[in-house]
């Protein structure tokens, strides 16, 4: 049980990277407010289903 509740960890700690470097990449490519924040909503919903796949591995 303590190896599968440490994989999660593990598993939403990378994903937090990934969430935080895909807002960067928004961030740098967006030339306009409406942009960054479709690019940043979408990046925010593809993370919230790799979470939910995390905390259920």
């Amino acid at each position: 049980m303590k190896s599968s509740a440490n994989k999660s960890a593990k598993c939403c700690s990378m994903e937090k990277k990934r969430l935080v470097e895909d807002l960067r990449k928004c961030d740098m490519s967006s030339t306009s407010y409406a942009e960054f924040h479709r690019c940043s909503r979408a990046a925010a919903r593809e993370s919230g289903k790799r979470s939910r796949a995390c905390m259920l591995s």
